[in-house]
This record gives structure tokens, C-alpha cells and sequence, in this order.
């Protein structure tokens, strides 16, 4: 009886797709996207600063990783180098709030995925994410693009 009450359970919950490390100094932000990425399936790991980010990148391995940045000063560029560092093919995705094109190529060069404005939409963080995680992980489903969008190479 219990073995079957828990086939149930596994049966009705949402098979992980990713694993994330959100780093997001904005505690509604990180509570927001937080949410809104766990509905899709996928496992986040939040933290409110850049140094908590740094020692969980250190200790377990992530399929993508969010930071926020702050201002157009990008306290957070030594945990994008270090994630890429790490792994040049799992994807950072930088969100901010002040955006200009100085900050946007920064972050880019320093290997960076993709850049958003702060506040993204929760679909549009979900699609965005769901893009990076689909050139990591070939096994996610790319129908959760906008139609004539595909995955980056």
C-alpha cells in the first residue's frame, strides 16, 4: 500500500529539467523568478549575494546559471568568469536593471549567454532559460520556444 501511494506521488511531480543557480540581491525578485522557474520543473538554488553564489558554485555542479547585476559597476564578474572558468558550456544568463550597451558587452565578453532587463516578464525568463538549458541539454523540450526561434549553437 505505501509502495503504491508513493509510485503515485513520483507519478504527479514535475521531473526536474535543470538545475539553476539563481543569484539575485532583490529578495521579491528572487522569490518571483524563483517561483516561476520551479513551475516549469526545474530545480533553483537562490541566494541574495554574490559571494553565497560563489561558495555553492564551488560545491555542486549547475546546468545555468542567473545572476543579477546590480549596476553598470558588475560587482558579480569574478562568479561569471569563475562559472565559465568551471565550465565554458553551461550558460550565464545576466539580468540587470540598468542597461546600456557598455554593461551588455561586459558581460558578454566575459562569456556570458544571454543579458536581460530587470524585470523580465516570467515568461520571458521562463523561455529564455528554457533556450539556454536546451544547448546544455539536448533532451529538453525546444517546443517551448516562440515559433522561428531556436536554441543558439
Amino acid at each position: 500500500m505505501l509502495e503504491t501511494a508513493s509510485r503515485t506521488q513520483l507519478a504527479t511531480e514535475p521531473a526536474t529539467k535543470g538545475k539553476i543557480l539563481l543569484v539575485d540581491e532583490d529578495s521579491s525578485d528572487l522569490q518571483l523568478y524563483t517561483w516561476a522557474l520551479e513551475q516549469q520543473g526545474h530545480f533553483v538554488d537562490g541566494c541574495a549575494t554574490y559571494h553565497e553564489g560563489a561558495e555553492r558554485l564551488e560545491r555542486g555542479p549547475y546546468d545555468l546559471i542567473i545572476l543579477s547585476q546590480r549596476g553598470r559597476a558588475f560587482e558579480g564578474h569574478f562568479l561569471l568568469e569563475r562559472a565559465i572558468e568551471l565550465d565554458r558550456h553551461r550558460p550565464v544568463l545576466v539580468m540587470t536593471r540598468s542597461v546600456d550597451m557598455r554593461s551588455y558587452l561586459d558581460a558578454m565578453y566575459r562569456g556570458a549567454h544571454d543579458y536581460l532587463e530587470k524585470p523580465p516578464a516570467p515568461w520571458e525568463i521562463t523561455r529564455t532559460v528554457s533556450s539556454c538549458l536546451s544547448r546544455r541539454m539536448p533532451s529538453l523540450e525546444r517546443s517551448s520556444l516562440p515559433p522561428g526561434h531556436c536554441a543558439p549553437l
